[in-house]
């Protein structure tokens, strides 16, 4: 008779079954719904936060590109058009991106004035940046 060699590399107590690893996403993480619903939710919580008015948001691509987005002008289910600045280029410029492409994106804080035109257009006020501000420096 030969005994049973378990070959799993986990070392479960006696009458404990594995489970099956569970599904892994079936999309990229960057999606219609995070440009649509999550990006700008996040932009306006994080300037609530840290008292922005207009932050400086960039998109990283597979092609090592980065993106500084002003706006987000579009969504479909395969790309998002954006709104952006280039360093060379004075005139904003509409780039469509496939989701899949996106890796990373990025939220700064206010930038300096010389930078501003690099910045996200946002809907908050300045005063509610500076009470924001306040609020956090008495805490």
């Amino acid at each position: 008779m030969h005994a049973m060699v378990n070959r799993s590399p986990l070392i479960l107590p006696p009458g404990a079954v594995p489970t099956a690893p569970s599904p892994s996403p079936s999309g990229p993480p960057f999606d219609r719904n995070f440009f649509e619903a999550v990006l700008p939710s996040a932009i306006q919580s994080y300037c609530t936060q840290v008292a922005c008015t207009m932050p400086l948001v960039q998109v990283f691509t597979t092609d090592g590109a980065r993106h500084y987005i002003r706006a987000i002008s579009g969504v479909t289910d395969q790309w998002v058009a954006l709104h952006t600045q280039e360093e060379l280029n004075e005139q904003p410029v509409q780039v469509f991106i496939p989701y899949a492409t996106v890796i990373r994106v990025e939220i700064h804080p206010d930038l300096s004035p010389d930078l501003r035109r690099f910045g996200f257009i946002t809907d908050i006020p300045a005063s509610a940046a500076l009470d924001a501000g306040e609020q956090e420096s008495t805490e």
